[in-house]
């Protein structure tokens, strides 16, 4: 007579973890998630490295469940892993990104604290490198770099995010075409949903890009982001969007130095400036591009 049917219970939490090329930070990740989590927990790894990182860390983290792609982008990644989560919270981070130890904890007593925010984001720190390093910091991450106060959000990165499961389907269509995050975001701020920020809930950013790399991902990166913006936008509002990207280098930076000396990471951010304004010269001449021709084929380029 055979027994009866077990059905497996629903884990608090799924942990996404995006991962191209980062075999050292990845493994760091994972070993703060095991602890976190322990065996019970679900870790899903969406990863499309050159080299296969299940050849080196299925042994070592037999829990986690790798998911293998040939090259994809951000969000294409995290919609596959999105379609297997079972987790009533889905966190989601990078694989150069380590979770402080008290990551998980963090975002789920935020939840339990706001039960009506679908959306809540964490805070992302950086690693005292090079100039190069803290520059690729600051471009990608230095909106989110600590200190923060808990509270309402007007950005949530996507290296440092959760969401509640149950609010996901208000955003099914922009989650399968792969959209990035400020535009799920938009969607739940449009039906009177508000994002939160967990001050607590750390992320460490360790760069492994190399400066072809970042400026190749930086450029395709702004003019996926245009093309996205003015998809549904006059050509009278393209050529307006695109008249204005020459001022975007300086007033971007402007902006992450205003940032960057509030928050207490001014000489950090003076040692890295010429870099910053270089890459920010280059997400503008990417905007410029993406508001005249479209995202061409950006959206393959960018990780």
């Amino acid at each position: 007579m055979p027994g009866p049917e077990i059905v497996s219970a629903t884990p608090p939490v799924s942990v996404i973890v995006v991962s191209c090329d980062a075999p050292l930070t990845l493994e760091r990740c994972l070993q703060s998630l095991e602890s976190q989590l322990g065996a019970g927990g679900e870790v899903i790894v969406a990863d499309c490295s050159a080299e296969d990182p299940r050849l080196h860390f299925r042994q070592q983290f037999p829990h986690v469940r790798f998911l293998r792609y040939d090259r994809r982008s951000i969000p294409e990644l995290r919609r596959e892993a999105l379609r297997l989560a079972r987790g009533e919270i889905l966190a989601m981070t990078e694989a150069r990104l380590v979770p402080d130890q008290n990551w998980v904890a963090a975002l789920l007593d935020a939840h339990r604290r706001h039960p009506d925010s679908p959306a809540i984001g964490g805070v992302i720190g950086f690693v005292a490198g090079s100039a190069f390093d803290t520059a690729v910091f600051f471009c990608e991450y230095g909106w989110h770099v600590p200190p923060i106060d808990d509270g309402p959000a007007a950005e949530l990165s996507g290296a440092n995010l959760s969401y509640k499961h149950s609010v996901l389907d208000l955003c099914k269509d922009l989650v399968d075409a792969a959209a990035w995050e400020p535009f799920l975001h938009r969607r739940l701020e449009q039906r009177g949903y508000r994002l939160q920020r967990a001050g607590q809930a750390l992320v460490v950013y360790h760069n492994s890009l190399t400066l072809g790399q970042f400026l190749r991902q930086r450029f395709h990166y702004a003019r996926w982001f245009a093309a996205e913006r003015a998809a549904s936008a006059t050509w009278l509002l393209r050529l307006l969007y695109a008249g204005f990207c020459p001022l975007l280098p300086f007033l971007l930076t402007a902006r992450l130095g205003r940032l960057a000396f509030g928050r207490g990471h001014a000489l950090a951010f003076l040692r890295a400036l010429p870099w910053i304004l270089l890459f920010e010269t280059l997400w503008s001449c990417g905007e410029f591009c993406g508001y005249l021709f479209g995202k061409g084929n950006s959206d393959r380029q960018v990780f």
